[in-house]
């Protein structure tokens, strides 16, 4: 894996465009690459940081005399699938593919061009077998999606509660030694509703190429001050999107929340891990990184 980094958004409002930029040059490579872009995407507040995806792919943060290489977002190539699920039906307000498709698939959203059948929910006639049926059957399809992608995904996008939650692998819960299965269910979970079905740490660590934990407020600055070593600002790559700035970090170990769990390493792969945070909750911490 190549070393972790953190970009910190000097305020909230400016997080999406730090954010946004990133997914767009990922999505561009991998469709150059591989001709298809495999994406996972978690529900909470997420998805409103993604409402202005499609113009990352058009602004220019270089100089004048710089040529930027054009990006295209070509959502034809994209397949998204979920990183967790509430086991409910998709039109129940708790539902994430819910909360997806009101702010980016819906007529003016980001990813209003994405074809229907390359988004890629939990299959609803489950629900009411039981929650490790419904976990089974996401697990093939998730497979289904890395084959297209060279057996790997191309990008996960997870949030992290305060309590160091991400996707629903929460703090010590059994979930976090689960070594085998791709998708995992729980029916235990501490936040409601208490079944769901989750990506494995096995996914984001072994079969993810890259992963962005994204996360604002003063609310997350203890997961932060706990779960970094060290961090330093990166003098060495020039980091041009405006009202941010780029760190290099160093994680502890062993990991204290499932969230700091998250490190992609496959073998003869290049992976990267991103943290993508607010000034807010950095400032929580009790060796914060100005941002000025």
């Amino acid at each position: 894996m190549t070393e972790p980094r953190m970009i910190v958004a000097f305020e909230k409002d400016s997080l999406p465009a730090h954010l946004n930029r990133l997914i767009a040059e990922i999505s561009s490579a991998a469709i150059k690459e591989r001709g298809v872009f495999t994406i996972a995407l978690s529900g909470g507040s997420l998805p409103s940081f993604l409402e202005e995806l499609e113009d990352a792919f058009t602004t220019s943060y270089g100089d004048d005399d710089e040529e930027e290489e054009e990006m295209e977002m070509n959502e034809s190539k994209w397949h998204v699938i979920l990183a967790d699920e509430r086991c409910v039906p998709s039109s129940d307000a708790q539902s994430n593919l819910r909360e997806l498709k009101k702010l980016l698939f819906c007529k003016t959203g980001s990813l209003r061009d994405l074809p229907k059948n390359q988004i890629h929910g939990i299959n609803e006639s489950l629900l009411e077998e039981s929650a490790d049926a419904v976990a089974q059957d996401y697990e093939a399809t998730v497979k289904s999606v890395l084959e297209k992608s060279g057996g790997f995904l191309d990008l996960a996008v997870v949030g992290f509660g305060p309590d160091g939650h991400t996707c629903s692998l929460f703090p010590d819960h059994e979930l976090l030694k689960e070594e085998t299965k791709l998708v995992a269910a729980i029916t235990d979970s501490p936040k409601p509703p208490s079944s769901r079905v989750t990506l494995t740490l096995p996914v984001l660590n072994t079969m993810t190429r890259n992963v962005i934990v994204c996360g604002a407020g003063s609310s997350k600055g203890p997961i932060l001050r706990n779960s970094f070593l060290s961090l330093a600002k990166n003098t060495d790559t020039p980091y041009k999107v405006p009202r941010g700035a780029l760190y290099k970090i160093q994680m502890e170990d062993p990991a204290p929340y499932p969230c700091a769990m998250v490190a992609p390493n496959i073998e003869g792969v290049e992976n990267t891990l991103t943290w993508i945070v607010d000034a807010e909750a950095m400032s929580s911490g009790e060796s914060a990184p100005s941002p000025y």
